[in-house]
Protein backbone atom coordinates (compact mmCIF):
# COMPACT_ATOMS: atom_id res chain seq x y z
CA UNK A 1 0.00 0.00 0.00
CA UNK A 2 2.79 2.43 0.56
CA UNK A 3 4.83 1.38 -2.35
CA UNK A 4 1.11 2.03 -4.24
CA UNK A 5 0.54 5.80 -2.46
CA UNK A 6 4.62 6.85 -3.43
CA UNK A 7 3.70 5.89 -7.42
CA UNK A 8 0.58 7.82 -6.84
CA UNK A 9 2.23 10.48 -5.34
CA UNK A 10 4.90 10.95 -8.25
CA UNK A 11 2.04 12.00 -10.43
CA UNK A 12 1.11 15.18 -8.93
CA UNK A 13 4.67 16.15 -8.36
CA UNK A 14 5.47 17.75 -11.36
CA UNK A 15 1.99 18.13 -13.23
CA UNK A 16 3.32 21.38 -15.60
CA UNK A 17 6.78 19.62 -16.70
CA UNK A 18 7.05 17.83 -19.77
CA UNK A 19 7.78 15.07 -18.44
CA UNK A 20 5.21 15.00 -15.64
CA UNK A 21 4.42 10.93 -16.22
CA UNK A 22 7.43 9.39 -16.88
CA UNK A 23 7.84 8.92 -13.33
CA UNK A 24 5.10 7.21 -12.79
CA UNK A 25 5.10 5.10 -15.90
CA UNK A 26 8.43 3.31 -15.14
CA UNK A 27 6.91 2.96 -11.50
CA UNK A 28 3.69 0.52 -13.35
CA UNK A 29 5.89 -0.66 -15.70
CA UNK A 30 8.48 -2.36 -12.77
CA UNK A 31 5.28 -3.73 -10.67
CA UNK A 32 3.87 -5.13 -13.99
CA UNK A 33 6.75 -6.83 -14.87
CA UNK A 34 6.48 -4.64 -18.63
CA UNK A 35 9.82 -3.86 -19.93
CA UNK A 36 8.24 -1.18 -21.78
CA UNK A 37 5.88 1.42 -21.85
CA UNK A 38 4.39 5.04 -23.03
CA UNK A 39 2.22 7.71 -22.32
CA UNK A 40 0.16 7.79 -25.92
CA UNK A 41 -1.46 10.90 -26.62
CA UNK A 42 -4.40 10.66 -29.89
CA UNK A 43 -5.31 13.71 -31.45
CA UNK A 44 -9.01 12.43 -32.17
CA UNK A 45 -9.50 14.98 -35.57
CA UNK A 46 -6.28 13.54 -37.46
CA UNK A 47 -5.98 10.85 -35.61
CA UNK A 48 -2.49 11.46 -35.50
CA UNK A 49 -0.53 8.83 -32.24
CA UNK A 50 2.27 10.37 -30.32
CA UNK A 51 4.11 9.17 -27.97
CA UNK A 52 5.75 12.34 -25.14
CA UNK A 53 6.94 10.05 -22.73
CA UNK A 54 8.54 6.58 -22.82
CA UNK A 55 10.66 3.95 -21.20
CA UNK A 56 12.81 1.00 -21.98
CA UNK A 57 13.52 2.07 -25.60
CA UNK A 58 15.23 5.17 -27.10
CA UNK A 59 13.84 8.10 -28.75
CA UNK A 60 14.33 6.00 -32.17
CA UNK A 61 11.31 4.05 -31.38
CA UNK A 62 9.01 7.39 -30.88
CA UNK A 63 9.98 8.71 -33.58
CA UNK A 64 9.05 5.48 -35.57
CA UNK A 65 6.49 4.28 -34.04
CA UNK A 66 4.63 8.22 -34.91
CA UNK A 67 6.31 8.61 -38.60
CA UNK A 68 5.60 4.98 -39.83
CA UNK A 69 3.53 2.88 -37.33
CA UNK A 70 1.02 4.55 -35.66
CA UNK A 71 -1.66 4.75 -38.57
CA UNK A 72 -1.47 0.63 -38.81
CA UNK A 73 -1.72 0.50 -34.56
CA UNK A 74 -4.44 -2.26 -34.84
CA UNK A 75 -4.73 -1.48 -31.13
CA UNK A 76 -6.51 1.48 -31.64
CA UNK A 77 -10.61 1.58 -31.92
CA UNK A 78 -11.63 2.39 -35.53
CA UNK A 79 -13.63 5.38 -33.77
CA UNK A 80 -11.65 6.85 -31.79
CA UNK A 81 -14.34 9.23 -30.45
CA UNK A 82 -16.93 6.24 -29.05
CA UNK A 83 -13.61 4.24 -27.56
CA UNK A 84 -13.25 3.45 -23.69
CA UNK A 85 -13.90 5.97 -21.40
CA UNK A 86 -11.22 7.68 -19.15
CA UNK A 87 -10.33 4.99 -16.57
CA UNK A 88 -11.04 2.04 -18.20
CA UNK A 89 -7.81 -0.20 -18.24
CA UNK A 90 -8.05 -1.65 -21.55
CA UNK A 91 -6.66 -5.29 -22.48
CA UNK A 92 -6.04 -5.18 -26.58
CA UNK A 93 -5.74 -9.46 -26.36
CA UNK A 94 -9.51 -9.41 -25.16
CA UNK A 95 -10.55 -8.29 -28.92
CA UNK A 96 -7.67 -9.14 -30.81
CA UNK A 97 -5.49 -12.97 -30.04
CA UNK A 98 -2.01 -12.89 -30.39
CA UNK A 99 -2.50 -14.99 -33.07
CA UNK A 100 -4.40 -12.34 -35.12
CA UNK A 101 -1.80 -9.57 -34.40
CA UNK A 102 1.06 -11.41 -35.75
CA UNK A 103 -0.39 -11.53 -38.96
CA UNK A 104 -0.27 -7.50 -39.29
CA UNK A 105 2.17 -5.78 -40.45
CA UNK A 106 1.97 -3.28 -37.18
CA UNK A 107 3.06 -6.52 -35.23
CA UNK A 108 6.03 -7.74 -37.52
CA UNK A 109 7.41 -4.44 -38.89
CA UNK A 110 7.51 -2.67 -35.16
CA UNK A 111 6.59 -4.60 -32.39
CA UNK A 112 8.18 -8.02 -32.98
CA UNK A 113 11.72 -6.50 -33.55
CA UNK A 114 10.88 -5.25 -29.66
CA UNK A 115 9.93 -8.65 -28.25
CA UNK A 116 6.78 -7.43 -27.86
CA UNK A 117 3.37 -9.38 -27.90
CA UNK A 118 0.97 -8.30 -25.37
CA UNK A 119 -0.42 -4.80 -24.25
CA UNK A 120 -2.19 -3.01 -21.71
CA UNK A 121 -4.33 0.24 -21.55
CA UNK A 122 -5.23 2.37 -19.14
CA UNK A 123 -7.72 5.49 -20.15
CA UNK A 124 -6.69 8.81 -18.11
CA UNK A 125 -8.14 11.49 -20.58
CA UNK A 126 -11.10 11.46 -23.32
CA UNK A 127 -12.69 13.88 -24.63
CA UNK A 128 -13.73 15.07 -28.30
CA UNK A 129 -10.60 16.82 -29.12
CA UNK A 130 -7.89 13.89 -27.40
CA UNK A 131 -7.49 10.89 -25.71
CA UNK A 132 -4.50 10.23 -23.46
CA UNK A 133 -3.49 6.74 -21.40
CA UNK A 134 -1.28 4.97 -20.54
CA UNK A 135 0.05 1.96 -22.28
CA UNK A 136 2.74 -1.44 -21.20
CA UNK A 137 4.18 -3.70 -22.72
CA UNK A 138 5.26 -6.99 -22.76
CA UNK A 139 6.55 -10.45 -24.40
CA UNK A 140 4.88 -14.04 -25.09
CA UNK A 141 6.95 -15.82 -22.08
CA UNK A 142 5.25 -12.75 -19.69
CA UNK A 143 2.11 -13.44 -21.28
CA UNK A 144 -1.63 -11.47 -21.25
CA UNK A 145 -2.04 -9.11 -17.83
CA UNK A 146 -4.01 -11.06 -16.28
CA UNK A 147 -6.86 -10.24 -13.65
CA UNK A 148 -5.00 -9.85 -10.68
CA UNK A 149 -3.14 -6.59 -12.50
CA UNK A 150 -5.63 -5.21 -13.99
CA UNK A 151 -7.60 -5.13 -10.60
CA UNK A 152 -4.40 -3.27 -9.25
CA UNK A 153 -4.56 -0.86 -12.41
CA UNK A 154 -8.29 -0.43 -11.49
CA UNK A 155 -7.31 0.89 -8.40
CA UNK A 156 -4.70 3.35 -10.14
CA UNK A 157 -6.83 4.50 -12.54
CA UNK A 158 -8.85 7.25 -10.26
CA UNK A 159 -5.50 8.93 -9.81
CA UNK A 160 -4.62 8.51 -12.94
CA UNK A 161 -7.83 10.16 -14.65
CA UNK A 162 -7.46 13.07 -11.90
CA UNK A 163 -3.87 13.68 -12.63
CA UNK A 164 -4.85 13.56 -16.38
CA UNK A 165 -7.65 16.57 -15.97
CA UNK A 166 -5.38 18.80 -13.72
CA UNK A 167 -2.54 17.81 -16.45
CA UNK A 168 -4.41 18.99 -19.04
CA UNK A 169 -6.06 22.45 -17.38
CA UNK A 170 -2.36 23.20 -16.20
CA UNK A 171 -0.74 23.12 -19.78
CA UNK A 172 -3.59 24.02 -22.49
CA UNK A 173 -0.93 24.36 -25.20
CA UNK A 174 -0.22 20.82 -25.91
CA UNK A 175 -2.75 21.14 -28.85
CA UNK A 176 -0.54 23.77 -29.91
CA UNK A 177 2.39 21.88 -29.41
CA UNK A 178 1.13 19.04 -31.27
CA UNK A 179 0.33 22.10 -34.13
CA UNK A 180 4.03 22.95 -34.00
CA UNK A 181 4.85 19.73 -34.22
CA UNK A 182 3.24 19.12 -37.89
CA UNK A 183 4.38 22.70 -39.01
CA UNK A 184 7.79 22.00 -38.29
CA UNK A 185 7.61 18.01 -39.97
CA UNK A 186 6.17 20.79 -43.05
CA UNK A 187 10.06 22.29 -43.40
CA UNK A 188 12.52 21.65 -45.85
CA UNK A 189 14.82 22.66 -42.90
CA UNK A 190 16.37 20.21 -40.68
CA UNK A 191 15.35 21.27 -36.83
CA UNK A 192 17.10 19.71 -33.70
CA UNK A 193 15.13 20.70 -30.22
CA UNK A 194 17.17 20.71 -26.92
CA UNK A 195 16.34 20.72 -23.58
CA UNK A 196 18.49 22.76 -20.53
CA UNK A 197 21.34 19.93 -20.46
CA UNK A 198 21.72 20.70 -24.12
CA UNK A 199 20.38 16.72 -25.13
CA UNK A 200 18.21 16.31 -28.28
CA UNK A 201 14.63 16.12 -27.22
CA UNK A 202 12.59 16.62 -30.65
CA UNK A 203 13.36 16.94 -34.19
CA UNK A 204 11.64 16.95 -37.13
CA UNK A 205 10.92 14.84 -40.08
CA UNK A 206 13.87 16.86 -42.26
CA UNK A 207 16.37 16.20 -39.59
CA UNK A 208 14.95 12.63 -39.46
CA UNK A 209 16.28 12.20 -42.70
CA UNK A 210 19.63 14.04 -42.36
CA UNK A 211 20.04 11.55 -39.07
CA UNK A 212 19.28 8.39 -41.72
CA UNK A 213 22.06 9.37 -44.10
CA UNK A 214 24.27 10.53 -41.22
CA UNK A 215 26.72 12.29 -43.19
CA UNK A 216 26.28 15.64 -41.48
CA UNK A 217 25.49 15.17 -38.04
CA UNK A 218 24.66 12.28 -35.63
CA UNK A 219 23.31 11.87 -32.11
CA UNK A 220 25.51 10.40 -29.50
CA UNK A 221 24.22 9.94 -25.93
CA UNK A 222 21.68 12.32 -26.81
CA UNK A 223 23.85 14.92 -28.04
CA UNK A 224 23.81 16.09 -31.50
CA UNK A 225 27.61 16.11 -32.69
CA UNK A 226 28.87 16.71 -35.98
CA UNK A 227 29.98 13.76 -38.40
CA UNK A 228 33.37 15.03 -39.20
CA UNK A 229 35.85 16.17 -36.70
CA UNK A 230 36.84 19.44 -38.38
CA UNK A 231 33.33 20.86 -38.24
CA UNK A 232 32.61 23.67 -35.92
CA UNK A 233 30.59 22.99 -32.17
CA UNK A 234 26.77 23.14 -32.73
CA UNK A 235 26.33 25.60 -29.60
CA UNK A 236 29.81 27.17 -30.18
CA UNK A 237 27.87 30.70 -30.17
CA UNK A 238 24.38 31.03 -30.26
CA UNK A 239 23.43 33.02 -33.74
CA UNK A 240 26.08 32.07 -35.36
CA UNK A 241 26.75 30.10 -38.49
CA UNK A 242 28.47 26.78 -38.43
CA UNK A 243 29.81 24.98 -41.08
CA UNK A 244 29.28 21.60 -41.26
CA UNK A 245 31.15 18.98 -43.18
CA UNK A 246 30.55 15.65 -44.60
CA UNK A 247 32.97 12.47 -43.51
CA UNK A 248 35.07 13.12 -46.49
CA UNK A 249 35.70 16.52 -45.72
CA UNK A 250 33.37 18.65 -47.99
CA UNK A 251 31.83 21.35 -47.18
CA UNK A 252 28.19 19.85 -46.53
CA UNK A 253 25.76 22.40 -45.22
CA UNK A 254 25.35 24.61 -41.82
CA UNK A 255 24.05 24.89 -38.66
CA UNK A 256 22.80 27.62 -36.64
CA UNK A 257 21.46 27.71 -32.94
CA UNK A 258 19.21 29.79 -31.26
CA UNK A 259 18.10 30.04 -27.75
CA UNK A 260 14.27 29.47 -27.11
CA UNK A 261 12.52 31.02 -24.07
CA UNK A 262 11.50 26.94 -22.87
CA UNK A 263 7.68 27.70 -23.01
CA UNK A 264 4.87 28.14 -25.06
CA UNK A 265 3.86 25.97 -28.10
CA UNK A 266 7.43 24.09 -28.66
CA UNK A 267 6.80 22.99 -25.04
CA UNK A 268 10.16 23.38 -22.61
CA UNK A 269 12.37 23.24 -25.24
CA UNK A 270 15.31 25.53 -24.69
CA UNK A 271 17.46 25.91 -27.93
CA UNK A 272 17.15 24.94 -31.86
CA UNK A 273 19.90 24.37 -33.99
CA UNK A 274 18.60 24.48 -37.70
CA UNK A 275 20.71 22.40 -40.30
CA UNK A 276 20.66 23.15 -43.82
CA UNK A 277 22.22 20.73 -46.62
CA UNK A 278 23.62 22.31 -49.50
CA UNK A 279 24.00 19.34 -51.75
CA UNK A 280 21.73 16.80 -50.07
CA UNK A 281 18.07 15.64 -51.38
CA UNK A 282 15.90 14.88 -48.55
CA UNK A 283 14.89 11.05 -48.60
CA UNK A 284 10.99 12.57 -48.19
CA UNK A 285 11.38 14.19 -51.36
CA UNK A 286 13.10 11.34 -53.24
CA UNK A 287 10.12 8.62 -51.92
CA UNK A 288 7.56 10.41 -52.84
CA UNK A 289 8.72 10.37 -56.17
CA UNK A 290 9.68 6.88 -55.87
CA UNK A 291 5.62 6.64 -54.98
CA UNK A 292 4.32 8.72 -57.87
CA UNK A 293 6.04 7.27 -60.31
CA UNK A 294 6.11 3.59 -59.61
CA UNK A 295 3.25 3.20 -57.31
CA UNK A 296 5.55 2.24 -53.81
CA UNK A 297 4.07 2.11 -51.07
CA UNK A 298 6.15 4.73 -48.18
CA UNK A 299 7.94 1.51 -46.64
CA UNK A 300 8.74 -0.04 -49.85
CA UNK A 301 10.15 4.03 -51.30
CA UNK A 302 11.95 4.05 -48.22
CA UNK A 303 14.07 -0.02 -48.99
CA UNK A 304 14.69 1.57 -52.46
CA UNK A 305 16.00 4.59 -50.77
CA UNK A 306 18.43 2.89 -48.05
CA UNK A 307 19.55 0.26 -50.56
CA UNK A 308 20.83 3.18 -53.05
CA UNK A 309 22.31 5.06 -50.48
CA UNK A 310 24.55 1.80 -49.88
CA UNK A 311 23.06 0.36 -47.24
CA UNK A 312 23.13 -3.85 -47.74
CA UNK A 313 19.68 -5.48 -47.18
CA UNK A 314 20.67 -6.74 -43.32
CA UNK A 315 21.34 -2.94 -42.39
CA UNK A 316 17.92 -1.82 -43.78
CA UNK A 317 16.28 -4.29 -42.44
CA UNK A 318 17.98 -3.56 -39.18
CA UNK A 319 17.00 0.05 -39.52
CA UNK A 320 13.39 -0.38 -40.78
CA UNK A 321 12.71 -2.22 -37.79
CA UNK A 322 12.03 -5.75 -39.72
CA UNK A 323 13.54 -9.39 -40.34
CA UNK A 324 15.95 -9.75 -43.16
CA UNK A 325 13.71 -12.12 -44.68
CA UNK A 326 10.69 -9.48 -44.88
CA UNK A 327 12.83 -7.06 -46.18
CA UNK A 328 13.39 -9.82 -48.91
CA UNK A 329 9.92 -10.31 -49.39
CA UNK A 330 8.97 -6.58 -49.71
CA UNK A 331 12.20 -6.26 -52.07
CA UNK A 332 10.60 -8.37 -54.36
CA UNK A 333 7.60 -6.58 -54.88
CA UNK A 334 9.38 -3.53 -55.62
CA UNK A 335 11.34 -5.17 -58.05
CA UNK A 336 7.57 -5.67 -59.57
CA UNK A 337 6.63 -2.04 -59.25
CA UNK A 338 9.93 -0.49 -60.74
CA UNK A 339 10.41 -3.34 -63.31
CA UNK A 340 13.77 -4.19 -62.13
CA UNK A 341 15.37 -7.46 -62.19
CA UNK A 342 17.23 -7.06 -59.54
CA UNK A 343 19.12 -5.19 -56.50
CA UNK A 344 21.17 -3.38 -58.70
CA UNK A 345 18.91 -2.56 -61.36
CA UNK A 346 17.04 -0.97 -58.50
CA UNK A 347 19.43 0.88 -57.40
CA UNK A 348 21.39 2.29 -60.11
CA UNK A 349 17.46 3.29 -60.71
CA UNK A 350 16.47 5.12 -57.77
CA UNK A 351 20.52 6.98 -58.11
CA UNK A 352 19.33 8.18 -61.29
CA UNK A 353 16.39 9.45 -59.70
CA UNK A 354 17.88 10.88 -57.20
CA UNK A 355 20.03 13.08 -59.61
CA UNK A 356 17.32 14.23 -61.77
CA UNK A 357 15.54 15.27 -58.68
CA UNK A 358 18.48 16.79 -57.19
CA UNK A 359 19.16 18.90 -60.30
CA UNK A 360 15.49 20.07 -60.86
CA UNK A 361 16.05 20.87 -56.72
CA UNK A 362 18.84 23.25 -57.55
CA UNK A 363 17.13 24.93 -60.17
CA UNK A 364 14.05 25.96 -58.43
Amino acid sequence: MDADLKLIGTLFEELAEPDWASAFLTGVCEATQSPAGALLQVDVASRRQTLPAYVGQGREMAVAFERKHAEGNPWRPTDEASGPPAGSVVVPDDALPLSALRRTAFWSDFLRPMQIDHGCGLIGFRSPEKVVSLTLLRSARRGVYDAEERAWLGRLAPHWVNACRLRNRLVPNERNESDATRALDALSTAAFFFDERGRCARWNAAADSLLIEGDLVRLRGGHLVAAHPGSGALFASTGATTVLRRRDGSVGGHAAAHRLPGHGALGRARAVVFVDSLTAMRPPLLRQALTALHGLTPREAELAERLATGSDLAETAAAMGVSTEGARTRLKVVFGKAGARNQAALVALVRSLYAVLGQNTSDT
